[in-house]
């Protein structure tokens, strides 16, 4: 789940002979060599796991803190795509039409009547992110909130445009509709889950978060502070389920997708309604995320810490999951080197040796920077030996150097580079980037 803004993560699909193995063992070694150079280096915390043709040909885990093929992880905003096909086989079953209107549901929402259920699955509905409450990401969520508090959030915030004029990544209309499954099977998500996905496909590590019962073996989030990782403190899962809520192991994840894919849990129709059409992004629950000129559909998912993708292509029926619970590299280039194997495309190790900042530019740094594009002001300053940034009316946060004049903040996918004689900076976060200027 998204804690700031939501981050795409690549996807990929390949393009293959029938019948050709896609991960030949020359394969699998370059990338059992790819992921050692991580481990080596202590740069990832996580799991991999790639299946061919509905059978796991490669699992691994990989970082100094113990995993292995069992290891539980929070998967975040992947849960979605479950609570998404927990509607859908509702659908197949004529318990629920996705034409719906909200108030049937939810008549206190703003603008209920004209949200239609299909809004909630495909982002369109104009509701917002209840996990950030009065622009603070920091304090909201992270204790056990009572329902109604969660609902009086998503009322006050209210839409953001009409239904079907836009499309905005929506934590809340999830939440929404994990409450209607609640409400049409009269028993809760946790239940609903294992009864109908968990138990029929044999995930036998594939929870959802109640608060009433913890799970060995679960991972937790790590952040690197001096070439040591630190546990993360992460949400209290139990406030967002059905949005990034649910542990799960990589090979579970290849084993829902498979399933899904195969028909397994729902009609072929069914799915092909649900998959992102055309040039959009969002199907009902389902991501497209192009690599190259190819396509694979799945979902992606963070919280504070942790960081993963499940993917699959039907093209030749090949799954990859991962899960980065300790990110001392950016995820997403990991990724893309990753795939860059598999698709035989160049690619370089990346030079993974600390940086040693000079912390005589960081008087440079420090002010208060502006943008028009941006509704807050952001201020840098000098702490001990650290660099802080805090935006306006919210928590400081520390930014780790990653090279000459360019800082980041992996729990929110914060990248920013100074320019000092300019006296600006380059922000970037979930595709997006603004120039700021000191005033």
């Amino acid at each position: 789940m998204k804690v700031y803004l939501n981050i795409l993560v690549v996807l990929i699909s390949f393009c293959t002979v029938a019948q050709t193995p896609v991960i030949t063992a020359s394969k699998q070694q370059e990338i059992t060599d790819y992921l050692k150079h991580f481990e080596d280096n202590n740069a990832l915390l996580g799991s991999l796991s790639i299946f061919e043709e509905g059978e796991e040909i490669m699992n691994h885990a990989l970082g100094s803190v113990s995993a292995d093929s069992e290891t539980k992880y929070q998967i975040g905003s992947i849960s979605k795509l479950f609570t998404a096909v927990l509607l859908a086989q509702l659908k197949e079953e004529n318990k629920i039409d996705f034409k719906e209107s909200l108030k049937a549901y939810f008549p206190k929402i703003p603008g209920a009547e004209e949200i239609e259920l299909v809004n909630l699955l495909n982002h369109t509905s104009g509701l917002q992110d209840f996990v950030v409450k009065q622009d603070s990401i920091y304090f909201w969520l992270k204790k056990p909130v009572k329902q109604e508090e969660i609902l009086d959030e998503i009322v006050r915030q209210g839409p953001a445009f009409k239904p079907g004029d836009s499309v905005r990544y929506s934590n809340a209309g999830y939440y929404l509709l994990a409450r209607i499954l609640e409400q049409k099977y009269k028993k809760p998500y946790e239940e609903i889950l294992a009864e109908k996905i968990a138990k029929p496909l044999g995930l036998k590590n594939t929870f959802s978060l109640s608060g009433k019962t913890t799970y060995e073996n679960t991972a937790i989030s790590y952040e690197k502070k001096d070439s040591i990782w630190v546990p993360v403190e992460e949400f209290y899962f139990p406030n967002v389920q059905g949005v990034g809520d649910i542990i799960s192991t990589v090979y579970d994840l290849n084993s829902f997708m498979n399933a899904l894919f195969s028909n397994t849990i729902l009609k072929a129709e069914t799915l092909e309604m649900m998959l992102p059409k055309d040039t959009d992004w969002f199907g009902m629950g389902v991501m497209k995320v192009p690599f190259y000129n190819y396509i694979a559909y799945g979902h992606g998912g963070d919280t504070y810490g942790t960081h993963s993708v499940t993917s699959y292509n039907p093209e030749n029926q090949l799954g990859i999951t991962y899960v980065i619970n300790g990110e001392g590299y950016p995820t997403n280039n990991f990724a893309i080197g990753l795939l860059s194997i598999i698709y035989d495309k160049d690619y370089t190790l990346p030079e993974l040796k600390t940086y040693i900042p000079n912390p005589s530019f960081y008087k440079t740094y420090a002010g208060t920077y502006t943008s028009s594009e941006l509704p807050i002001a952001i201020t840098i300053f000098q702490k001990e030996d650290t660099l802080m940034a805090q935006g306006e009316g919210q928590s400081a946060f520390e930014l780790t150097p990653k090279s000459k004049h360019v800082f980041e903040y992996l729990k929110a996918g914060i990248h920013i580079t100074f320019d000092p004689y300019a006296e600006t900076f380059i922000f970037k976060q979930g595709g997006q980037e603004f120039q700021l200027k000191k005033e």
